[in-house]
């Protein structure tokens, strides 16, 4: 999977002389984390029909509001762990039938990675946020998180080459695929104002439920 990215990159690389496809970026979305920040974002219909008292500001003003420290992780007897999530997954495989239960299959890619933690951190030097403030953030400020594939134009060259570091970080630690989100304006019904605006870049963690700060970028 991760080699198919690195391919994408070079093939966008090649393609940079078109303007717009080179700044688009391409859907590196997945499961990895099972993170469903969809499930945080506040700009659900109830929320339209009130007045909208928050604060209007650009995306690349306010990403810093959003830093976190590292959350804490164990990361002892990791093999055990693995084992002891493995077992219950089967367990609960045989009540529910099908695949392994979502939470299981998360929790385990989460610990398999972090076998490869210790090793790998510097690699991971960007900033953390978390799924709390990044819903404080849309609750206070006119902005709302979307996905990565519905506003790819945002995308500048900048994120991209970002986006490449973090694709090589990551394969050190998952053969997954990393999450991807975007926080945009969200300042007029129409999706088309969120896109004159590039968005802050975020990148689900391979290590735990927790995003990684790719950059926040204002290019006209």
């Amino acid at each position: 999977m991760l080699k198919e990215f690195l391919k994408t990159i070079k093939q966008l690389r090649e393609q940079k002389k078109n303007r717009y496809l080179y700044r688009s970026g391409w859907d590196l979305g997945g499961i990895n984390g099972l993170i469903r920040i969809e499930d945080m974002i506040t700009d659900s219909k109830e929320q339209k029909k009130k007045e909208d008292k928050r604060i209007d500001k650009k995306p690349v003003d306010i990403h810093n509001e959003i830093v976190s420290k590292e959350p804490k992780m164990d990361l002892t007897n990791l093999d055990e762990q693995i084992k002891i999530v493995k077992h219950r997954a089967d367990i609960l495989r045989d009540y529910i039938g099908g695949d392994r239960p979502e939470d299981e299959d998360e929790a385990l890619g989460f610990l398999q990675a972090r076998k490869g933690y210790i090793k790998y951190k510097d690699k991971f030097n960007w900033a953390i946020t978390t799924f709390d403030l990044v819903d404080k953030l849309c609750k206070k400020y006119k902005v709302k998180v979307v996905s990565f594939r519905q506003y790819y134009s945002t995308i500048p060259k900048e994120a991209i080459d970002e986006l490449e570091k973090f694709v090589h970080a990551y394969s050190k630690v998952s053969k997954l695929k990393p999450v991807l989100k975007l926080i945009i304006d969200d300042t007029s019904k129409s999706p088309e104002r969120g896109k004159k605006k590039d968005p802050i870049l975020l990148a689900g963690s391979p290590f735990g439920k927790w995003f990684y700060i790719l950059g926040a970028w204002d290019k006209k």
